[in-house]
């Protein structure tokens, strides 16, 4: 009897201890701008960020205290010997600065936050930590080594080559290492070891910039690698710093040199006292190894029988190689860390293997971006080749169909040293659905891996699902894997042709509908810093950036994304620190195109009007009926009307508002006199309408005509079909919605017909193509992995499906507006789910009958405005929320 009563006790106590435990607040996701343990940060002032997690509703921060320490030991004992906030009284959880905190060059530090929530006990977080790079150029030491001369197989043609540089060195220790970090970098791309192991998990590093203004370099921590004789060594190839293009278009496009490295690597002994073993001429080098070449449009080389076996370890005989040439530094101010690495983010297998003779032709199912890994088994000088393609002939399906990758080659080589082995490609990646693979006798599914790589970037806790709608769902699917594809240290184009290019004009409102799917603040905030470095003196801006191809043209809508990419992060994660960066950019910008294109309060400053309308023949690339076309000067000037009116938003002075305030309105009274007849703008094509419209341009009296001259447009003269190209897209889907014509933007998302996103589907797409009717046209000229004419898609599905969408005036997810449209008969429901600073905000809701089954979360530290099917509007606290409405 007596044990069973203390069982029964001893249950009711964890009972109790786990409801307090349940009950009690938790801080979860440290991070420092922004990212969770960042290494090699080269920011004076960082800014910290937390997650609070109750199951308590209505739970909001009162206070925090925030600490840094400079051992793990210390701060698990609350010993704050670097830096002590004090109490402070706040519900701030997200880009809090410590002002007078300035780290140190090469330091760890050890941080916690303790919190007082409205309710639960106060409780300290987890111990977190990040560390510094070296801050600034004069604390690096060293130079940058290679050779600023080709080399016997290197080639500086069209179809660049360059071989990898080897570069070595050999050192020793004599004292109790207490800390060894390395600060690295290689042009354009490279791979390091020390002790023959390789350092980190990332691809591709560093990532790529304009080299003349800023050189990123990576941070490791190699302590436990260290012995008393090591070995560091490093191959570095080409990337975007030797261009993979060259004697070719050379007016526009730029390239930097040959392959290069610095490095930095810092030894803190036990006894307080540190060295630094430093890139410079004592470094051995080879230029005739196994890396024969890499192009990021061609494909790599690998030659196993000039492998140098054991030449990242001590004692390896490199007599025979040569000195390092000190070499010209690239420019640019060495930055550490500036975004997320690349690295893979899924791993898969083909879906089947067909053999055509000698010949293997894999299918992977998707179209993606990476490379392949293979086991090999052959003869010594045999060679192995694998060649990559979106598609299969039409006529004939053992063959890969490579017009539409134009001059790229797509071609990874493999020569045997007679040894089993399993190798990828390093230093380029590709963009296939298709191999062929040539040279092996068997090849079976175990043998290959396809690797996925983009930045490592988190997608989880983000997702969408529209009920009953199997296209809109696919296309959803098809436009996540193409903008994951397509991220390389930079938002690119295109994964597989000869042009992977960061334009600018894709991402204008792409950027918005990003942010929804994936975490991209540490990759906008790196962009938007290309974006700026790439603006030249008279404030004309390229587009595309960094400017590998310097294109400054006679346009506004591609460089618009550096104000709407700006707004984007400020709405989407509450980071101000973007748009006050750029902010005097914009306005140098502004300035230029008035200087060239402004009269009459009209902007004439268009290059690519409205970029790809569906032609009216699927057998057109681009259409030829003038009717389509919308006039470059009304684009032009609404565009400009809307950035004034972004630069009025953030003016940080009340005369720089006034001022984009005047040249907003005096714009807006010239695009109405010119373009605005009765109730049609200009010719009366969607976008014409659309821009003035979704944009606030359009007379209030003259709202309702316009509105429906749009609307008569679409349903009766295009028959629900889309007739607009990159810009209008942009604008479509939530002017629809915010109107109250749901009904019919979910009619166009979910259509098969052309011109349509369903129709790309229907045709066996896995990605967004670049062309409305690529298959037809000219498939040649058509990209299958791009992202431009996804336009306002995403951010319509999450806003107005599922009704997930920040507050401007409590951004970054502060305060959330729910506000799904039930209204549309045609939609059944969605299941949503999107990752905020502050935690996962989800929406989920059905319609069974003349019922609306509804349940959303809201993370705590937030608020939400919740909009029912009635009308009415209820503002609610963090939690879980059910409800069971009337349709």
């Amino acid at each position: 009897m007596r044990k069973k009563l203390i069982l029964c006790a001893y249950t009711v106590l964890l009972s109790v201890l786990t409801c307090i435990a349940k009950n009690s607040i938790e801080i979860s996701s440290l991070t420092v701008e922004g990212r969770n343990t960042p290494f090699g940060l080269d920011i004076i002032q960082p800014r910290f960020g937390w997650i609070l997690n109750s199951d308590k509703k209505g739970v909001m921060q009162e206070e925090y205290r925030l600490i840094i320490s400079s051992s793990e030991e210390n701060a698990e004992r609350l010993i704050a010997d670097i830096w002590d906030s004090g109490y402070a009284k706040s519900d701030s959880s997200q880009w809090v600065q410590l002002h007078g905190f300035n780290p140190e060059p090469n330091k760890e530090y050890y941080w916690r936050v303790w919190v007082k929530a409205n309710r639960g006990k106060p409780v300290w977080s987890e111990t977190s930590r990040w560390s510094t790079g070296l801050l600034t150029d004069d604390n690096w030491a060293g130079e940058w080594i290679g050779t600023d001369s080709l080399q016997l197989h290197d080639s500086d043609q069209r179809h660049s080559r360059c071989t990898g540089r080897y570069l070595r060195k050999e050192f020793t220790l004599t004292k109790k290492v207490r800390r060894a970090t390395v600060h690295a970098s290689g042009l354009g791309v490279y791979t390091l070891y020390i002790n023959g192991e390789r350092i980190g998990r990332d691809w591709l590093t560093p990532i790529a910039t304009d080299y003349t203004k800023t050189v990123a370099y990576n941070t490791y921590d190699v302590t436990t690698l260290m012995k008393k004789n090591n070995a560091v060594g490093s191959i570095v190839q080409a990337g975007y710093f030797f261009a993979p293009a060259q004697n070719y278009q050379t007016n526009v496009r730029t390239t930097y040199g040959t392959p290069r490295l610095r490095l930095n690597l810092i030894v803190e002994y036990t006894d307080g006292t540190h060295e630094t073993i430093v890139s410079d001429s004592t470094w051995k080098m080879h230029t005739n190894g196994a890396v024969r070449y890499s192009n990021l449009y061609d494909g790599e080389m690998y030659d196993s029988r000039l492998e140098f076996e054991g030449w990242t370890r001590h004692g390896f005989n490199d007599q025979m190689w040569e000195q390092a040439d000190i070499v010209s530094p690239p420019g640019g101010v060495m930055r550490g860390n500036v975004t997320e690495p690349i690295r893979p983010y899924r791993i898969d297998k083909p879906i089947g293997i067909y053999r055509h003779g000698e010949r293997f032709i894999l299918d992977f199912g998707t179209n993606d971006a990476g490379v392949i890994r293979l086991r090999i088994k052959a003869t010594k000088g045999d060679t192995v080749r694998i060649r990559h393609a979106e598609l299969l002939q039409t006529n004939d399906s053992s063959r890969l169909y490579t017009e539409n990758l134009r001059s790229a080659e797509q071609t990874a080589w493999y020569i045997s040293n007679g040894k089993e082995s399993v190798w990828c490609p390093e230093y380029t990646w590709f963009g296939f659905r298709y191999a062929e693979i040539t040279g092996v006798k068997e090849l079976n599914m175990e043998d290959i891996e396809r690797v996925l790589l983009s930045d490592k970037l988190d997608a989880s806790g983000n997702s969408i699902f529209i009920e009953e709608n199997k296209t809109l769902n696919n296309i959803i699917e098809a436009a996540f894997r193409g903008i994951r594809s397509n991220y390389k240290g930079m938002p690119l184009d295109c994964p597989q042709r000869d042009e992977r290019m960061p334009w600018l004009g894709d991402r204008t409102t792409g950027c918005l509908g990003e942010s929804y799917l994936i975490g991209v603040h540490p990759l906008y905030t790196k962009w938007l810093g290309d974006i700026r470095e790439c603006q030249r003196h008279d404030g004309a801006i390229s587009d595309v950036a960094p400017a590998y191809w310097r294109l400054y043209n006679t346009n506004i809508t591609w460089p618009a994304v550096l104000p709407f990419g700006c707004d984007m992060m400020f709405r989407q994660y509450g980071d101000l620190r973007p748009i006050q960066q750029s902010y005097e950019g914009i306005h140098r910008w502004l300035e230029f195109i008035r200087k060239k294109s402004y009269k009459n309060g009209l902007v004439t400053y268009d290059r690519y009007g409205d970029w790809c309308v569906p032609p009216e023949s699927l057998d057109l690339v681009h259409s030829k009926d003038p009717h389509r076309t919308t006039d470059g000067v009304l684009i032009a000037s609404c565009y400009y009307y809307y950035i004034c009116q972004i630069m009025a938003r953030y003016a940080p002075t009340e005369a720089r508002r006034e001022y984009y305030q005047n040249e907003a309105n005096t714009t807006w009274e010239a695009v109405n006199q010119t373009f605005l007849h009765d109730s049609t703008y200009s010719n009366g094509t969607v976008t014409a309408h659309l821009l003035p419209l979704a944009m606030g341009i359009v007379p209030e009296e003259k709202e309702q005509a316009v509105r429906a001259s749009l609307l008569h447009t679409i349903t009766m003269q295009n028959d629900y079909k889309l007739s607009c190209g990159v810009i209008g897209i942009q604008w479509l889907m939530r002017y629809l919605a915010e109107i109250g014509r749901n009904d019919v933007a979910l009619r166009i998302a979910s259509s098969t017909d052309y011109p349509s996103w369903g129709y790309m589907i229907a045709n066996g797409a896995t990605t967004i193509w670049e062309l409305w009717n690529g298959n037809t046209a000219n498939p040649s000229m058509n990209s299958g992995n791009h992202v431009m004419l996804l336009g306002d898609l995403i951010p319509w599905c999450f806003e107005y499906l599922a009704g997930i969408r920040s507050d401007t005036t409590h951004p970054g997810f502060k305060h959330i507006i729910l506000k799904p449209d039930f209204h549309c008969s045609s939609l059944k429901g969605t299941k949503a789910s999107h990752r905020s600073p502050y935690g996962i905000i989800r929406s989920e809701w059905t319609r069974q009958g003349n019922k609306i089954h509804w349940s959303v979360e809201v993370p705590a530290n937030t608020t939400a405005e919740v909009h029912f099917p009635n009308g009415k509007v209820k503002n609610i606290g963090s939690g879980i929320y059910k409800w069971n409405m009337k349709n």
